[in-house]
């Protein structure tokens, strides 16, 4: 995870642009004559405008909570984000499932249109409407990662997981302790770290920025007794630190736990601070 200068200005710019988007939009629709499509077209932009607002509410609360904590933590930058400041770790599950489901329904929106434009177009002979399959059928494979993303969320409730390294330090093991419900029992469970980081490229149209992962180590589970198992990593000498500035390269850390439940596989990602001792260890004890 890369983090960033607070842009509040940029991000208010866009907050109010949208905002003027929204009542332009209303003003629009409300000035014409009554259509079905209506329908379908305000689902459409109210998702993104709302997808939008979200991100920018998001943003200024992240770089707000950041500004406050770099004062008082400033040797420690695992504490400058609200998610590692909890010994109980948040997974991407939320934010994936809604992510995934904005993209679902936008897609969605135009399936309609182009299933519209099919029935329309080719009895009249208009070969071009079969492109119109083409946001059909992203549509039903963003449809198929929502419900496998509501279906993850609703089983993470049963997972409840204890970071026990807070950082996890290069050169050390990550631990944590993973407490399941009665009404959860997991047939398998494995785990690893992944280092992600986000490679500059420059092309000939421009300049493009890939997400790749270059690192995955292995962990162990232990189970304690009936519920609670333990969740071993070992972090190599070698390994890269999370990046704390925009002056670094983008990198990040994930904890993926992949468990087999009733038959199903669920996968849970937890960002988690990987830090180098030689830089802050000594001055964080």
């Amino acid at each position: 995870m890369k983090f960033v200068r607070p842009r509040i200005g940029s991000n208010a710019v866009i907050a109010i642009g949208t905002f003027c988007l929204i009542a332009i939009m209303i003003g629009a629709v409300s000035n014409q004559q009554f259509s079905w499509w209506v329908f379908p077209f305000l689902l459409l932009f109210g998702t993104i405008f709302a997808g939008v607002l979200g991100l920018c509410f998001l943003t200024y609360r992240e770089d707000r909570f950041r500004r406050a904590s770099v004062a008082k933590y400033s040797d420690q930058p695992w504490m400058w984000d609200a998610r590692w400041r909890s010994d109980h770790m948040t997974s991407r599950s939320k934010s994936e499932f809604w992510g995934t489901l904005a993209f679902a329904i936008v897609l969605a929106m135009f399936a309609v249109f182009g299933v519209a434009t099919l029935f329309e177009g080719l009895p009249e002979g208009n070969l071009w409407v079969l492109l119109n399959i083409i946001p059909i059928i992203a549509a039903i494979y963003f449809g198929k990662n929502t419900y496998i993303a509501w279906r993850t969320l609703r089983l993470e409730k049963h997972f409840l997981l204890t970071n026990e390294t807070r950082p996890a330090w290069i050169g050390s093991n990550f631990s944590a302790l993973m407490v399941t419900t009665a009404e959860l029992d997991p047939e398998r469970i494995d785990v690893r770290l992944e280092h992600f980081k986000v490679i500059r490229r420059e092309e000939n149209d421009g300049t493009a920025f890939e997400k790749v992962v270059d690192l995955r180590l292995p962990g162990h589970v232990e189970e304690v007794r009936s519920g609670r198992t333990k969740i071993f990593v070992e972090i190599p000498q070698t390994s890269p630190p999370t990046s704390w500035s925009e002056d670094e390269q983008s990198s990040w850390w994930d904890l993926v736990i992949s468990a087999n439940v009733s038959g199903k596989e669920v996968s849970l990602r937890y960002e988690i601070p990987v830090a180098d001792p030689s830089k802050h260890k000594a001055r964080s004890d």
